[in-house]
């Protein structure tokens, strides 16, 4: 077992310090310098402050997550009804129409590509406005009547003066 000696610190001329035998590193330092150093910071006047306004910023954010926390799961209830309600709506709709209508399956096939076809429609529509609006390019077919499809495709020039 190593042998230790107490000697004063030039750092803190009223705590001791406990050095190896060799005096080149110090061990550790006494635990009653730490215990008093923990004191004086606790005792401080800034500490008090601090931790107060850490206390109440905590709090802050406390209170915003929670309320995030229910918007969004207010927003997921909201979200999982509305879906409901469009099935059903949907549901009731396609039921009336079955049985009010009574279509054969050429209807039933030709009233599915349309269904499906609907978003792509809408897509389309709103890559053509949106080229048209920045590029100023347009492509316009002719009737779908007509066998030999024509495209125009026009360019609008603005001159800035």
């Amino acid at each position: 077992m190593q042998e230790t000696l107490v000697t004063k610190s030039t750092e803190s001329p009223n705590l001791p310090v406990l050095y190896k035998r060799d005096n080149t590193q110090p061990t550790e330092y006494n635990p009653i310098q730490g215990a008093m150093q923990l004191w004086a910071t606790l005792s401080d006047k800034d500490t008090a402050i601090v931790y107060q306004q850490a206390g109440n910023k905590t709090w802050q954010i406390f209170k915003q997550a929670i309320a995030v926390i229910l918007f969004l799961l207010a927003l997921v209830v909201a979200l999982v009804i509305w879906v409901w309600g469009i099935a059903f709506q949907s549901g009731q709709s396609l039921r009336n129409w079955l049985e009010i209508k009574q279509p054969n399956l050429e209807e039933l096939t030709s009233a599915l590509f349309r269904f499906l076809a609907r978003p792509l429609e809408r897509v389309y529509a709103w890559a053509a406005s949106f080229i048209k609006e920045y590029l100023g390019w347009e492509i316009k077919f002719d009737s779908p009547s007509e066998e030999s499809p024509s495209i125009e495709l026009s360019q609008e020039t603005t001159a800035t003066n």
